[in-house]
């Protein structure tokens, strides 16, 4: 029961795990001399986790108020990484499947899985954020915080339950968004009217910037040259397999008029334009001993870089889609195994970009007399 106690005091505040831990460890010890069952101590430990104030200065060592809102950034930013996978998944039909010849069988089942992992882990990220913004909830100290974090987890469900299958009105979803955007609204009248919560100001050794900085750089130029390749070689190739690309072209400006200049002058500028991006930030990062981007930072907006390359390459390469489908009789929908792949990638990029945001370190607790806690 020693072990069950310890961990159940993981489950407490930061500043009344200590106290509190050795309090029932010395209850657990002297409970037979006293005459009381040893799971007497464990029920109390449970119940305490229940019904301690843990928004309170002397438990966590911040201001009151910093708990519910920490919670419900940490659930915002958990639903919205959730949302960014599966409307990806959603938009895309499930993923794109590689045409045949495209890539082997294998190749092809192991993206299956891929997207299947991937829509799981989503699953069970929006079921985190769920439960951070119920704590949101129980934590608030006013009513319209509680009703905005609950709106927030009840909105999502709601819709759910109304597009996926189940016999209800067809007004059921719209009324989820009407509540989820009710949430939405609420929290941020809340944060709005709320005390402003002093930041810590962060900063970063130039030794600990420059290598996040350039391997996100080379991460996203790797990323863009092989999109940009995919969608003037790689995927006109796989979706009209047996004919040469100078003559994929050629039956392409022929049949359907298509201007090569043009479009690969839209590929080239998409190309251009988020290495440019990597470049600046990465550049950005270099000069000066101490700088505000710190590695999270930049984290954060080399894998957006990624998210947003991946997410613009559509619009980069519709023209030749289009083209291939008016010559050659075939869908718009890209058919290589990299065009299949690199979805994936944008979206568990923005994902964690959207992840690092919300999961921005504490500042460090200050000392308090954790004696004072009652």
């Amino acid at each position: 029961m020693s072990v069950l106690l310890r961990l159940l005091a993981l489950l407490l505040p930061p500043l009344a795990r200590t106290r509190y831990r050795e309090e029932w460890l010395a209850d657990l010890a002297g409970a037979e001399e006293a005459g009381l069952p040893r799971r007497s101590v464990v029920l109390g430990a449970a119940s305490l986790l229940l019904t301690i104030d843990r928004d309170s200065p002397l438990h966590t060592g911040d201001p009151r108020g910093l708990l519910p809102r920490r919670l419900a950034r940490r659930g915002v930013a958990l639903a919205a990484a959730a949302g960014v996978v599966l409307i990806g998944t959603y938009l895309t039909g499930g993923g794109i499947v590689p045409e045949a010849g495209a890539a082997s069988p294998a190749a092809v089942e192991l993206l299956g899985v891929l997207g299947r992992v991937v829509v799981g882990v989503a699953l069970v990220i929006a079921g985190l954020a769920m439960i951070f913004l119920l704590g949101a909830a129980a934590t608030a100290r006013t009513l319209l915080a509680r009703i905005a974090s609950a709106a927030l987890v009840i909105g999502p469900v709601v819709v759910a339950f109304g597009i996926y299958g189940f016999q209800v009105p067809a007004i059921v979803p719209t009324v989820g968004f009407v509540v989820f955007f009710g949430g939405m609204i609420c929290g941020l009248i809340v944060l709005i009217g709320s005390r402003t919560i002093h930041l810590e100001r962060r900063t970063a050794t130039r030794r600990q910037r420059v290598p996040v900085a350039l391997g996100g750089a080379a991460g996203v130029i790797a990323l863009v040259v092989v999109g940009a390749v995919d969608l003037l070689v790689w995927n006109p190739i796989a979706k009209v397999p047996g004919l040469e690309l100078s003559a994929i072209y050629a039956e392409m400006v022929t049949r359907d008029g298509f201007d090569i200049g043009a479009n690969t002058a839209w590929v080239t500028g998409w190309a251009a334009f988020w290495i440019a991006a990597a470049i600046v930030v990465a550049v950005a990062a270099l000069p000066g001993r101490e700088s505000p981007l710190t590695p999270r930072r930049l984290i954060v907006l080399m894998l957006g870089l990624i998210g947003g390359a991946v997410f613009f390459r559509f619009f980069a390469g519709f023209g030749f889609g289009m083209s291939i489908a008016d010559t050659f009789g075939t869908n718009g929908g890209d058919g290589s195994f990299v065009s299949a792949l690199l979805p994936y990638l944008g979206q568990l990029a923005l994902a964690g970009a959207i992840l690092a945001v919300g999961w921005a370190p504490r500042v460090p607790l200050r000392p308090v007399e954790t004696a004072a806690v009652g």
